[in-house]
């Protein structure tokens, strides 16, 4: 393993105080953003707020795995090696709830009050909170939503609209025109009808719906842009890789980011931008292991894109945080058996069962909408071979009913990663911050508490 680098005892205990928490003693390096908080008194003119939704720790570790092992970077936790980020842990309480939505989460983000689960910004009395995309665009700033869900699903929605319910998509892709957002990218095609699409292009809108369309835009700065490039949310990013029309006709989450900082960059009053990694909640709702892990890559991918904006543009705060964890996902343990050509030893397996999801290449979902849920025996087993790898062993195909049992009762044994259900959890939650403010968050804070502490680091 590579040394990290060493600093001597004043360096190290200047990088502490500039931060809440350093991780790696020898590794406070000062950062151009650190530098920019210190000279601005903590205040940022840009925020990039990232969010990869329904993330327990055990989703961030296993794509962490997955990557290095294969020599690639985990741009999120090489964070914690390189920069003095500050790092906390969140409650993620609702008003009525331990276990949060998504709805109340982003509530708590959005407009700094908790409220009742599916509910966006309207307090449990009926008061309609502002929005912090309101109270910034009161003061110039430009604010974009980017997340591979539906744009008007609940954690985009969350920072600018106020609805009695989350389901209510079509009402809010109304309101975030009444509103102005000034940037939205993502799917829900279904949500704009023609003629809300005729509005928001009247509006001064550019309007598209592919790939290409987004990436030959023109940049123009001054004009607000709507793209949807999907009916539903945005497939799975392992469907997505391995189905060649879907990669040509859909932008990656990187994308998004890389046109949406492209185009909110030269704001001359600064920007705030929310990015979703959606799909990583969805992974945890199904129990795609596999899923979860190519979608928490395709959020880091983002993040990576991020890290290079940041480097010149130094006045920008970023944080990187969850709203809740899903579906509890751990790789377990798993000891070798006799007839696997392995020496016997505790949990010796482990590596050789977890390499095995490199050879999925669909979702449980794709699978569902192509013909496999309704397979069973060995037809079913064919299918899981094609699009897993895995092949079942005899007994597993007799009794293999379906393609919701074969997850439940053969992935798990085939691959030693495990789940607590396929419910959201009440855990505390990553959080870290770095850039000018970041030193504004605590170690450990209510999800609430975040924002106020944007609108001082933002001078508002």
């Amino acid at each position: 393993m590579a040394k990290l680098p060493s600093t001597n005892r004043r360096d190290f205990l200047r990088a502490s105080l500039a931060t809440s928490a350093i991780f790696g003693a020898e590794s406070a390096l000062v950062t151009s953003s650190t530098r920019a908080a210190e000279a601005n008194g903590g205040t940022a003119k840009n925020v990039i707020f990232m969010v990869s939704d329904g993330m327990n720790h055990g989703a961030l570790s296993l794509a962490r795995q997955f990557r290095e092992q294969a020599g690639g970077i985990n741009h999120w936790t090489k964070l914690y090696r390189e920069q003095p980020v500050v790092r906390a842990l969140v409650e993620t309480f609702s008003a009525n709830s331990c276990v949060t939505d998504s709805a109340a989460a982003a509530s708590a983000w959005g407009g700094g009050k908790r409220v009742n689960n599916g509910t966006l910004n309207v307090l449990p009395d009926n008061t309609h909170v502002e929005t912090l995309h309101q109270k910034l665009q009161a003061k110039g700033r430009k604010t974009g939503l980017v997340s591979t869900a539906t744009i008007t699903h609940a954690t985009p929605a969350g920072f600018a609209v106020n609805v009695d319910s989350r389901a209510d998509e079509a009402i809010i892709a109304e309101q975030y025109l009444e509103r102005r957002v000034d940037l939205l990218l993502g799917g829900g095609k279904k949500f704009f009808s023609e003629d809300l699409k005729k509005r928001y292009a009247a509006a001064g809108y550019a309007v598209v719906e592919s790939r290409d369309s987004l990436t030959n835009l023109p940049t123009e700065a001054a004009k607000p842009l709507l793209g949807i490039f999907y009916e539903s949310h945005l497939p799975f990013s392992i469907d997505h890789q391995n189905v060649p029309e879907l990669k040509a006709s859909i932008p990656t989450l990187a994308e998004m980011t890389r046109i949406a900082l492209d185009r909110l960059a030269p704001a001359k009053d600064g920007f705030f931008l929310m990015v979703e990694g959606a799909r990583i909640d969805h992974a945890g709702h199904a129990n795609d292991a596999a899923a979860s892990i190519h979608d928490q890559l395709a959020f880091d991918d983002a993040i990576g894109t991020v890290l290079a904006f940041v480097e010149n543009h130094p006045d920008t705060l970023v944080i990187i945080t969850t709203d809740h964890g899903c579906g509890g996902i751990q790789m377990n343990g798993v000891s070798a058996k006799p007839d696997q050509g392995i020496a016997p030893g505790l949990y010796n397996a482990s590596n050789l069962y977890f390499e095995r999801l490199r050879s999925f290449n669909r979702s449980i979902e794709w699978m569902k909408q192509n013909g496999v849920d309704g397979l069973s025996g060995p037809p079913l087993a064919a299918a899981l071979e094609k699009h897993t790898g895995l092949k079942l062993t005899p007994e597993e195909i007799k009794t293999a009913q379906g393609l919701k049992a074969a997850y439940e009762d053969v992935i798990q044994a085939h691959t030693g990663v495990g789940w607590t259900s396929a419910n959201h959890t009440g855990e505390l939650v990553e959080f870290c911050a770095f850039g000018p403010g970041s030193r504004e968050f605590p170690a450990l804070m209510r999800n609430d508490e975040a924002h106020a502490k944007l609108l001082k680091i933002l001078a508002i």
